[in-house]
């Protein structure tokens, strides 16, 4: 019986690293707008959440309907895309996270997070958060060595270096920096404030209009709120979550 334990709990552990092995192979993760067992798009405010706590987890998060980095759009299958599954009853919401590969395969699957608050909002949204809790045993950090994705990561460079040589020319004085995993140039405009563009050059991202006492209204299609650059350049943009009903910053870290 001692045998049959140790070989139970030995094959336990080589599936615990293979999934951890996989999850780490993956930088981004994609959550849908809508599950399937909600009725509307991001229902309970759960699906802006689920973005919310994978970031928290040290993933590049995009929703469905955002637009993504060149990354993806030349390969999809570098990103899992994240599902949640309510196997709640009568009385208590149960959910499930999951993370699937472009084949649907799964590469990583949460425990039941639980609630018993009767309020469906906050029932959902205090499962979701138990269900999360299980990636504090996965220690997700992000491996590129386990990236075999390279074939689609030379075609970016491919792509990156053929834009940069048809733009370079037109933005000489740009200051370079990263957010999310990507390079954005920042380059000043005739008003006295600053254009945002992304990749290489070739996407408007967001504009900074001057406001007043060196702070900027920052317009983007995902993003509109209030902006400043902090003591070490870097640009700090605030703005209000309306689904979360709470303020969030984001950091453009300058890089030259």
């Amino acid at each position: 019986m001692k045998y049959i334990v140790i070989f139970i709990f030995s094959l336990s552990l080589q599936f615990s690293f293979g999934q951890t092995k996989s999850l780490n192979a993956y930088e981004y993760v994609i959550v849908p707008m809508q599950f399937n067992f909600q009725s509307e798009s991001n229902q309970y405010s759960l699906n802006i959440l689920a973005r919310v706590l994978f970031q928290e987890e040290g993933f590049k998060v995009y929703m469905d309907k955002e637009e993504k980095p060149l990354a993806l759009r030349l390969d999809p299958c570098k990103s899992l895309r994240a599902d949640v599954i309510d196997e709640g009853g009568f009385l208590t919401t149960k959910v499930k996270v999951l993370l699937r590969d472009c084949s649907g395969n799964t590469v990583y699957q949460t425990s039941e997070g639980v609630s018993r608050l009767k309020d469906f909002k906050k029932s959902y949204k205090d499962a979701l958060r138990n269900a999360f809790e299980s990636f504090s045993t996965v220690n997700y950090i992000y491996d590129e060595s386990l990236d075999t994705s390279k074939d689609s990561t030379s075609k970016v460079d491919e792509v990156s270096e053929s834009q940069s040589l048809n733009t370079e020319d037109k933005y000489p004085n740009k200051s370079i920096y990263k957010f999310g995993g990507e390079f954005y140039w920042l380059v000043s405009i005739s008003s006295g404030g600053y254009d945002i563009l992304s990749s290489q050059g070739e996407i408007n991202y967001a504009q900074l209009k001057k406001a007043d006492k060196g702070s900027y209204i920052f317009n983007s299609k995902t993003i509109n709120g209030a902006a400043y650059f902090d003591a070490e350049g870097n640009l700090i943009v605030e703005y209000i979550d309306r689904d979360l009903d709470e303020i969030q910053n984001v950091v453009f870290k300058k890089i030259d």
